[in-house]
């Protein structure tokens, strides 16, 4: 919605038409005469996460439908290959429940927030750069420094390695971005760690890094174990969306191991074999 518009929109349908990309639209007549129900879900070859990318109209003669229209979106996900179905929903949405229904569950709460216009004049931090190959590593150890378990295990490191911007301050990777463009806005997902120094300026310096010569809106999404850049974000005078809920849906559950249940099948049958006697001491009692 922030970076192509109107998902039923041209710019939208335009998107879908990427080689690497799948799509598949649901759509589920609904009783007493009241609109269908329509899901989206997307996949980028490769990834290991497909994502929701809306379910209309948000009507409450609708929920009780959307379980099941999630629950075909996910059994597309899982031909596609994906290992989880990921979305984003308001917290204070009526199809909250629903999605729980289905079985998602929340790993992380996000706030987007829109960034204030930047001067034209302004220069390019010169903190902020497109991520190198020697930084991969370092990128990488940031992630798992800053991001819990639970969020990794529903958006692992990217396996096709980092591409977005590296803030290096002092030879250290403090910060990185991802960065998503679109005809409508650019969407950016920053990781920063404590020290990075002068928070605010570098998040403010995102948007003279950035190439955008329409100006086109730049958004932030702030996940809940990064919340403390939030008072930043007052401060430089942007603008903050209703808190989301991340949810995720496994897609794939844990087997045991043909070898090991072989193994564990063979310790069952396998007979005690008897060890070397021991002499048999009798006591004789005092007289």
């Amino acid at each position: 919605m922030l970076t192509r518009g109107n998902p039923l929109g041209l710019a939208a349908i335009f998107a879908q038409l990427h080689p690497m990309r799948g799509s598949y639209t649901n759509v589920s007549p609904s009783e007493d005469g009241a609109p269908p129900l329509f899901g989206q879900v997307n996949y980028q070859q490769g990834e290991r996460s497909a994502r929701v990318a809306f379910v209309a109209p948000e009507m409450e003669s609708n929920l009780t439908a959307l379980p099941t229209l999630l629950e075909d979106l996910a059994r597309q996900s899982g031909e596609w290959g994906a290992y989880h179905l990921l979305a984003e929903i308001d917290e204070s949405s009526p199809a909250f429940e629903a999605f729980r229904k289905a079985g998602f569950s929340v790993f992380a709460w996000q706030r987007i927030w829109k960034l204030p216009v930047e001067n034209p004049d302004s220069q390019p931090d010169p903190d902020w750069n497109p991520a190198r190959f020697d930084q991969q590593g370092s990128i990488q150890s940031l992630f798992q420094s800053l991001i819990p378990p639970l969020v990794l295990s529903a958006e692992p490191v990217p396996v096709n390695g980092f591409q977005g911007l590296a803030c290096q301050q002092n030879d250290e990777i403090t910060a990185y971005s991802d960065v998503d463009f679109g005809p409508s806005g650019i969407y950016l997902k920053p990781v920063f760690h404590p020290d990075a120094v002068d928070v605010d300026c570098l998040i403010r310096a995102l948007a003279s890094v950035l190439p955008n010569p329409s100006s086109r809106p730049v958004y932030l999404a702030i996940r809940s174990y990064q919340s403390w850049l939030e008072n930043g974000l007052q401060k430089i005078g942007a603008e903050a969306a209703p808190r989301q809920a991340l949810l995720v849906k496994h897609l794939i559950a844990r087997q045991r191991s043909p070898i090991l249940e072989r193994g564990l099948k063979a310790l069952e049958q396998r007979r005690a074999e008897p060890s070397s006697p021991m002499a048999r001491v009798e006591s004789r009692g005092k007289s």
